[in-house]
């Protein structure tokens, strides 16, 4: 979810989202052989004429009409990032010369899906951005589904629901369906069908040296595992994802509201029963507010299971918090699946074209209304109920008013946590809740206030959370601790990967494996 999800508590529709792209890719072409020898030295600037020549899809150079557009992610914190070129690639063979020619020409390339990356890593100055967001074209038969990588999450969401299937995923309907796949994916279907990682089943990706190669269980495995929860930047080029779909069926959502006097309550008690229950019923909790404002705290809830076991939940957690009607707004419905997706990337009220970024680059949509965000953010793991201190030092920090804040506590456990740590390099498996902490500014701003207010609550919350961090919430300020945060004992296993398909390190950014 992003951060304009997390500031919805008091609006009519409970989450909104970001945005996301549409359009025909070409037919997919079989890779060519490089135009250029993976062992020729740069021998003068790179010829970025040369690279467009090349390839079917479109570069855009600085000076381009089209650059100051297609140099930009989704966060504005990063505009002032002036990569050397951005390649819109429309096969795999596209990506193939893309790669050969930064092999040769020493230019390092950034991937590039949706441009949500919260470091800024699909970008960078004077690189090659390799975008996929041409690769968008999603088929599903039965109870799977072939889609690629540049697909943005909202089209994913349309197209696997006029079939009534799903997958497993979040909430912004611009994020590219690769990079969130790559770094495991979370959703609010989570805990009854797992991560997105874990539905899976295969990938085609494009490695350092130019091999298009499909990997599964049974082809290529170890790259397999990897890609699932390391994936992201570190091998290759993924160009299209294989999953197993499943049924999508209707959400009953439920969205509490209690006034800041009951959050103390609210907290101790939502931390114990929203992991604990059914695997079919998610829920978060958020704390936080606006500068100047007073703070606010809002239980959402969705579930795949019956309305009346909705009801008996909430009404269990009602009454732990404080008693009966310690809430000041309740809402429960069911809706349709596909409905539930759309309002929870606050596109209830537009059409599927309105939901994207406005524009006419791939990815983008000519009637897309949606814009980006200013914002940075941290994350934990927690693996055991937070005790006294950190209960208030949580909610202290909450309710700071010198911010725009937003602390998300979301409730793991179910079927995320019933596949084996070492099943795939997502390794965060025996943890009741996952933190997000987000901070937000106008764009423009240094973001100064909020950035302390980040640094102070993520900082308060060291003793009680498990060190580990969410990889595809990526924090430039872990410092040397990253591998350990992100994955853990798998931190090793992943470095063999890298050695044997790139073993040159040309995907290299801070936090590379």
């Amino acid at each position: 979810m992003d951060r304009r999800t997390l500031l919805a508590a008091a609006a009519a529709i409970p989450l909104a989202g970001c945005s996301g792209g549409d359009g025909e890719p070409a037919s997919p072409k079989p890779p060519r052989t490089p135009a250029r020898s993976p062992s020729a030295r740069p021998s003068g600037p790179p010829d970025f004429k040369a690279l467009a020549r090349g390839l079917d899809g479109r570069v855009i150079l600085p000076g381009d009409a089209d650059y100051g557009r297609a140099a930009r992610l989704y966060n504005t914190r990063f505009d002032s990032l002036r990569p050397a070129a951005v390649a819109y690639v429309k096969h795999a063979g596209d990506v193939a010369e893309a790669l050969a020619f930064a092999r040769t020409s020493g230019v390092t390339p950034a991937i590039r899906s949706g441009g949500h990356s919260y470091a800024g890593y699909s970008s960078g100055d004077g690189r090659l951005i390799v975008d996929v967001s041409g690769l968008a074209r999603i088929e599903a038969s039965g109870d799977t589904a072939t889609v690629g990588a540049g697909a943005r999450l909202g089209d994913v969401y349309e197209a696997l629901a006029a079939r009534g299937r799903t997958i497993p995923a979040g909430s912004c309907p611009t994020v590219g369906i690769a990079g969130l796949t790559l770094g495991g994916g979370h959703g609010v279907v989570s805990r009854a069908y797992g991560l997105t990682c874990d539905s899976l089943t295969g990938a085609t990706i494009v490695t350092a040296d130019g091999r298009t190669l499909d990997v599964s269980a049974d082809e290529h495995d170890d790259l397999f595992w990897a890609l699932r929860g390391g994936g992201n930047g570190n091998f290759g080029v993924v160009t299209e994802l294989r999953f197993r779909t499943h049924p999508a069926s209707a959400i009953v959502s439920c969205w509490m509201t209690w006034d800041w006097s009951r959050a103390d309550r609210l907290l101790r008690t939502w931390q114990l029963w929203g992991p604990r229950q059914p695997d079919e019923i998610w829920s978060a909790l958020h704390l936080g507010g606006e500068p100047g404002a007073a703070p606010s705290a809002s239980v959402l809830v969705f579930s795949l299971g019956s309305e009346a076991g909705v009801h008996a939940a909430v009404d269990r957690l009602a009454d732990q918090a404080g008693g009966p009607g310690p809430a000041s707004s309740v809402n429960i419905r069911s809706i349709p699946y596909i409905q539930a997706m759309r309002e929870a990337a606050g596109c209830a009220r537009t059409g599927r074209e309105q939901c994207h970024l406005g524009g006419s680059l791939p990815g983008q949509n000519a009637r897309g209304v949606l814009g980006r965000d200013t914002y940075a953010a941290r994350s934990d793991f927690f693996d055991r109920p937070l005790d006294d201190r950190a209960v208030g030092a949580l909610l202290d920090r909450a309710a700071d008013r010198g911010a725009d804040r937003m602390v998300q506590l979301t409730a793991l456990g179910g079927a995320v946590n019933e596949v084996a740590a070492d099943a795939t390099a997502f390794v965060h498996r025996g943890s009741g809740v996952l933190a997000q902490y987000i901070a937000s500014w106008e764009a423009g701003r240094s973001g100064a206030a909020a950035r302390r207010w980040l640094a102070g609550v993520h900082g308060a919350m060291r003793g009680a959370a498990s060190g580990a961090a969410y990889q595809n919430y990526t924090d430039a300020d872990l410092g040397a601790g990253w591998r350990e945060a992100y994955f853990g004992v798998a931190a090793g296993r992943l470095g063999e990967v890298k050695r044997k398909y790139d073993p040159q390190r040309l995907f290299d950014y801070p936090q590379a494996v």
